[in-house]
């Protein structure tokens, strides 16, 4: 039977398969009017801290971009989105297939996965069966490891739900210009042969790890000295970019004098310890000559 054909629609909510510490999902509208305040429709969006890819997606389906190009340092990310794109049905066979118990679990976080498939497959089983979709080592499992949680293992593994996403994403695939397991830099510095076509319609979204608490949430996280590496680099960087961080202070100090002066974003998310949505803030770096003021979905406020 041929598999169901499921494809991403402009203007409806497509979502990431993964969920992902620190995710921008939330940030969509406010990089969108940040597009369109400066006029800016990039051929390419260039994403070298891929993660979730949330905000990517999104605006690929809307087609605010043309075509995205995803980086990640992490071989577990990268291949999972190279399967998303490239191996869809082996992926959502996948899917349906996997137990999901505690033992396996278990498994997959001693496993050291030699091929693509198997490092998409752990990287998926353990971040929706994993608290708060961490895969650094110290994640638990949702539930706990006696499982006397009200929540168990499996509450975040809906396969329907997983399925439909992975193909509303593949369904994109002939507009991802690349995939690629590298750390920031090397990202960065591979534009060069797109430049020489596409000149300046690149547009580069970067979204590090935390600046507090990154070794409890990402398998490779930032020390201090890659944070200055990175401020460094894209303070001779000409193509228009825009940076978002955890509000820190030693960020803001960082940035004070780079681009645009730093401003916060102020978000909704829903969060386990209240009812409804808490706004939590976000720092926004960029070189761009002018950030939106307000929208429906954020609160800014500038320093």
């Amino acid at each position: 039977m041929m598999p169901k054909q499921i494809t991403a629609k402009p203007g409806e909510p497509l979502l990431s398969p993964l969920r992902y510490p620190g995710s921008k999902r939330r940030l969509v509208q406010y990089l969108q009017a940040t597009l369109e305040l400066n006029d800016l429709h990039p051929l390419l969006l260039v994403v070298p801290f891929a993660g979730g890819a949330s905000a990517a997606l999104q605006l690929l389906c809307d087609g605010i971009v043309d075509r995205i190009g995803l980086a990640d340092v992490d071989p577990l990310i990268t291949s999972f989105w190279l399967c998303v794109f490239f191996d869809t049905d082996w992926l959502v066979s996948a899917v349906d297939e996997i137990e999901v118990t505690l033992p396996r679990w278990e498994a997959f976080r001693k496993l050291k996965p030699a091929t693509t498939r198997d490092r998409a497959l752990k990287c998926l089983f353990l971040n929706r069966t994993s608290f708060s979709g961490i895969l650094a080592p110290s994640g638990g499992p949702i539930g706990g490891c006696k499982q006397l949680s009200a929540y168990d293992i499996t509450c975040r593994f809906p396969r329907h739900t997983l399925t439909k996403r992975i193909r509303q994403a593949a369904s994109l695939r002939d507009r991802v210009a690349f995939v690629k397991e590298c750390g920031w830099q090397e990202c960065l510095q591979s534009l060069t042969t797109y430049r020489q076509v596409l000149g300046n319609e690149i547009f580069v979204y970067l979204d590090p790890p935390f600046y507090y608490k990154a070794d409890k949430l990402y398998t490779y996280y930032f020390t201090e000295a890659d944070h200055k590496a990175l401020h460094r680099v894209l303070g001779s960087l000409t193509l228009p970019w825009l940076l978002s961080y955890d509000p820190a202070e030693p960020i803001e100090l960082l940035y004070s004098s780079n681009g645009t002066k730093p401003a916060r974003v102020e978000m909704l998310y829903s969060a386990a310890e209240a009812p409804g949505f808490v706004p939590r803030q976000e720092l926004i770096i960029t070189n761009l000559r002018s950030l939106p003021r307000e929208t429906r979905s954020w609160r800014m406020g500038r320093f």
